[in-house]
């Protein structure tokens, strides 16, 4: 049975499993409409107002699930219509994160609060710090006029009792690319123009109000109609069903539920790092240093936050796309599914030439097989064959795991070239050394960029925390 890590994961993944268990029964476009009701009645949901609310955030909800965002569909258009006159030929399409406006709970935007800790002293240092005399004394107690405050911090600062703190929004707080904002109806809104897709603000919102849109039901349909659908695991899957369940065993499952085959995306990687090593080797000398490209969020931070740099990302593609584009090679009429941690993969996918057909999250995955009753704890191994990646390939799945593979596949090529790697762990310490490196003061020649801290291991469609993923692929890279 899976934990957890939170209760909005909890309901993500009860929508999502309906919604699976409908589309293999071939019973979506009957029964889709009334799944909100039926979720309530469950009890599923209990923490809005009434149940009205519950059931028109679990309509947009199931939106996401079929792929679409609130935005892209008529608010009045019934589920039921969108899966039969939307669906059949929809594809998804970016941007992939989108809020759910009716969920988003319209946190306080008032940056500096005064709290009862308060205690009128006669100082008064929070009144002689505010430059613009934003600060008075009402009732033996500090008042801030929030149409003078220029939300500086001085009176946060200089209270001695810390009685005035600072607010941000979860969702605005976990946002390093400063892409999330409170919009002019106190509603949060992403500014696409600055959004990663890294998707930390999926996990960071308390209420849900953030989500990505889904590819599950157009995978299932591949599926249904027999064709030929290879799935890809990123090597972070090590560790998300169970501490004890060996690659084999997930492998076997997904064959199971219908896949074809099954590829380790860490084979993709071990070809990235002799690429990388080999670009590197070629451009270090004229250009000073090279950035990875093998996060998507971290490529699309440089790409519109310091497009200055972006001669300087490596061009050789990501280990998704690499397996994608090898698998494609051999049977052009594939299609290729890849699985891992990640929000920002599903739009990386979009992109022409990728290879890749559509993208499942780990959550979305353990919808899916929840939905059929199969479970990769109790599947045989031995059912199932796949090509072993190496260790160094594998190891893509944690901080430091891109440059460590590249410096020993330099040393496997003799290559006579110093190599200094930079490991940027989240993108707030990205954002720190690519500030460096465009002041020309990089103290490294090759930046190892991972949106997510800890690496993908740290990806917000994970299953288990971070610490308890790296272990499990310490563990799977030896196995």
């Amino acid at each position: 049975m899976l934990a957890f890590k939170s209760e909005v994961a909890k309901i993500k993944h009860e929508v999502l499993r309906e919604v699976a268990r409908l589309a293999l029964a071939g019973e979506l476009a009957v029964q889709v409409d009334r799944l909100p009701r039926a979720f309530t009645d469950l009890g599923i949901t209990r923490y809005r107002c009434c149940v009205y609310k519950e059931r028109a955030i679990l309509a947009e909800r199931l939106k996401l699930a079929l792929g679409f965002s609130p935005r892209e569909v008529d608010p009045e258009e019934r589920l039921g219509e969108i899966v039969v006159s939307r669906l059949p030929e929809h594809r998804l399409t970016a941007p992939v994160l989108d809020i759910i406006e009716t969920a988003c709970d319209r946190c306080p935007i008032d940056r500096y609060m005064v709290t009862d800790a308060c205690r009128g002293c006669v100082a008064h240092f929070c009144v002689n710090a505010c430059p613009k005399k934003a600060i008075s004394i009402v009732g033996r107690r500090a008042y801030i006029d929030q149409e003078q405050c220029v939300e500086c911090g001085r009176c946060s600062q200089a209270c001695h009792f810390h009685a005035i703190v600072e607010v941000i929004r979860p969702c605005e707080r976990s946002c390093p690319a400063g892409a999330v904002k409170p919009g002019p109806n106190r509603n949060s809104v992403i500014d696409f123009a600055l959004c990663t897709a890294c998707g930390t603000c999926i996990t960071a919102c308390p209420f849900g109000a953030i989500s990505d849109k889904s590819q599950l039901v157009e995978v299932i349909g591949w599926l249904k109609a027999g064709e030929r659908v290879m799935a890809a695991l990123a090597p972070a899957v090590a560790g998300q069903f169970g501490p004890n369940v060996s690659l084999g065993q997930v492998a076997a499952t997904l064959k199971e539920a219908g896949f074809s085959a099954v590829a380790e995306v860490a084979c993709g990687a071990d070809q990235v790092a002799k690429e990388e090593a080999r670009e590197f080797r070629e451009r270090i000398a004229k250009e000073g240093w090279m950035a990875s490209s093998c996060c998507p969020a971290f490529v699309a931070l440089i790409e519109k936050h310091y497009p200055d740099l972006v001669d300087h990302i490596s061009q050789t593609p990501s280990p998704m796309v690499t397996l994608a584009r090898r698998l494609k090679e051999a049977d052009p009429e594939c299609r290729v599914v890849f699985i891992g941690p990640c929000v920002a993969k599903k739009e990386e996918a979009l992109a022409a030439g990728s290879g890749v057909s559509a993208v499942l999250t780990f959550a979305e995955l353990a919808a899916f097989l929840d939905a059929q009753g199969l479970n990769p704890a109790e599947t045989s191994a031995e059912e199932a064959t796949i090509q072993g990646a190496s260790p160094w390939g594998r190891g893509f799945a944690v901080s430091g795991g891109v440059a460590a593979a590249i410096q020993q596949e330099l040393a496997a090529q003799g290559a006579d070239v110093e190599f200094k790697p930079v490991r940027a762990n989240g993108l707030e310490e990205c954002k720190r050394y690519l500030t460096l490196a465009r002041a020309g003061k990089l103290p490294g020649n090759f930046l190892e960029g991972m949106a997510c801290i800890g690496g993908c291991v740290g990806g917000p469609a994970t299953l288990v925390e971070a610490p308890q993923s790296a272990r499990a692929v310490e563990r799977f890279r030896h196995a």
